[in-house]
């Protein structure tokens, strides 16, 4: 398991909880963004001590290999979150799959960044975690994202009806897919 590697242009970290102020500044930052596509939060997630919390789960999961999220930094600014890639309900045995995410800082988009970080960790989850599948969801409205995944060769699968609740209101995603 690599807790940090690179791409051409891109670090890419597992956070500590000693990284939450970092984390909750870039979730703050793109927070408008982030609230219309994804699940609605609980109160206190706009705060250090959630995302201190959160950090210290996210790295037990990472090393059990349940989970896996890697924040991103340019090489040119290695100290700001410019986003994050995870890999969520990892399952070994028969399945070998897992739910891909990523986002990324409002400023930093259109500019490939999220292509090259899913590139790379895919090719991790395939390699060095032995997946044979990974899912995305994503929702329908959600053009940038779906190019993502298009241009990672990812199939569209069909719709997951009222899938999650997102501002309080249930919604329809697609779901896709990737092989190995």
């Amino acid at each position: 398991m690599l807790l940090r590697t690179e791409t051409e242009h891109l670090i890419l970290s597992v956070a500590t909880n000693e990284n939450a102020k970092d984390v909750l500044d870039f979730y703050v930052d793109n927070q408008h963004l982030f609230d219309a596509y994804e699940p609605t939060r609980p109160q206190n997630f706009y705060t250090e001590a959630y995302h201190k919390a959160c950090l210290t789960v996210e790295y037990d999961n990472i090393i059990h290999h349940r989970f896996l999220r890697y924040y991103i930094y340019l090489k040119t600014n290695p100290t700001k979150i410019i986003g994050s890639i995870n890999f969520s309900d990892i399952v070994y045995g028969a399945f070998l799959k897992a739910t891909i995410g990523y986002k990324l800082d409002q400023n930093y988009h259109h500019q490939g960044y999220a292509l090259e970080a899913c590139k790379h960790v895919i090719d991790i989850m395939f390699n060095d975690y032995q997946l044979e599948r990974i899912e995305a969801k994503v929702l329908p409205s959600n053009s940038p994202s779906i190019r993502v995944l298009e241009n990672l060769n990812f199939r569209f699968e069909g719709m997951e009806y009222s899938a999650v609740s997102i501002n309080n209101s249930r919604v329809d995603l697609h779901r896709y897919s990737l092989t190995k």
